[in-house]
């Protein structure tokens, strides 16, 4: 059996195109889920895959190229020998789902997960607002983590349970999210809010007016310039931020701004690579006894060590369910806009995410 996918098999974002004929994949292992997808996760990684041309190369190792990394569907089919029962128990749930890089992605109308990346949708929650999650929701929820703000909820009523935050510094603890209007500022903005309330301040930069007015009302607190760093927070050996996100490259100013504005004993992830990561200066961050991590979700997913981001989307659809976050759909998107269609017209969705400029979320819905 074959399926519709949207791929290229040389590199470039302008070679996609549409194929009929792809092979259906079929779920075999245990764990293995078959999902017809409705709508896919749009984010700037595509791109970056797309245009990659690893070693000068100029075509896939394996063709098409089919990028996309989540999205959510209907579980259609499990493995027809051996499928554990988690497996069965997600037969024909709506979900939403993260997909493995090192496989055909969600630019498909079928796709083959492992169940661990797979989270059952609650009624109530439309398929294009849980598609928004699974690639910049669970890296927030991950980065939040790895600062020491993980949103936790309780397994009984889903109340949360807030960790105690404690600044060194004796103020209010201080969040510095580093392109705070983008899918995963929104969702880290909005998730860091709705566990910790007024007791955090949350602060975002940005680029301009408009994205500004988004982190407010994604809900930061403060916005600056993404160029204003060290003049608008408190620099030197006391810092002002207790954590920071750095949804940026991190290159050498502005990791040197970050050091700057770091709280003793504060923590750092970054989330963007690029060139920057090969030179950072840990001078500052090291007499502050400061932290340095980074978060991408798919390194648990390549090499298998932590494979359970299906609880991590639960999480996030409950607080979705219950109306203590909302999903950051982009002002712009529009149903009618957003077929596979009309989204990989040049100039269109696709393209609108890969510039980098998209406030929220773009998701691309899946067609005959």
């Amino acid at each position: 059996m074959t399926m519709k996918v949207l791929g290229t098999s040389k590199f470039g974002r302008q070679n996609l195109t549409f194929s009929d004929h792809h092979p259906k994949p079929v779920p075999i292992k245990p764990t293995e889920v078959l999902i017809k997808i409705i709508y896919t996760d749009l984010n700037p990684v595509d791109h970056h895959k797309l245009n990659m041309k690893p070693n000068g190369t100029p075509t896939p190792a394996a063709a098409p190229l089919i990028v996309g990394y989540g999205g959510s569907g209907i579980v259609e089919s499990i493995s027809s020998d051996h499928a554990d029962e988690q497996s069965v128990q997600l037969l024909n749930k709506q979900v939403c789902f993260l997909a493995d890089p090192s496989k055909d992605g969600s630019y498909a109308q079928y796709i083959v997960v492992d169940r661990r990346l797979v989270a059952v949708i609650p009624e109530g929650v439309p398929l294009e607002e849980a598609a928004c999650i699974p690639v910049a929701g669970v890296t927030a929820f991950e980065s939040l983590d790895k600062v020491g703000l993980l949103p936790v909820y309780d397994g009984t009523n889903h109340d949360v349970v807030k960790p105690i935050l404690s600044s060194p510094s004796g103020n209010k603890y201080r969040l510095l999210i580093i392109g705070g209007a983008g899918g995963v500022g929104s969702w880290a903005t909005q998730l860091a809010r709705s566990t910790y309330g007024s007791e955090i301040e949350i602060v975002c930069t940005t680029g301009s007016q408009e994205s500004s007015d988004w982190c407010i009302k994604m809900g930061a607190d403060v916005t600056i310039p993404h160029d204003e760093i060290e003049t608008k927070l408190g620099t030197g050996p006391k810092g002002s931020c207790d954590a920071i996100i750095c949804l940026a490259e991190p290159t050498a100013a502005l990791f040197a701004s970050m050091a700057e504005v770091l709280r003793q004993y504060g923590k750092i992830c970054l989330v963007v690579a690029g060139e920057g990561i090969k030179s950072l200066d840990l001078s500052f961050v090291f007499f502050k006894s400061g932290t340095v991590c980074t978060a991408t979700v798919f390194s648990s997913i390549r090499c298998g060590y932590h494979i359970d981001q299906a609880s991590e989307m639960s999480t996030i659809l409950e607080a979705l369910k219950r109306a203590k976050v909302t999903a950051p759909l982009a002002d712009t998107w529009e149903e009618g806009k957003a077929d596979w269609r009309t989204a990989s017209v040049e100039g269109e969705y696709i393209d609108m995410v890969g510039s980098g400029h998209v406030r929220g979320k773009l998701v691309m819905k899946i067609g005959e």
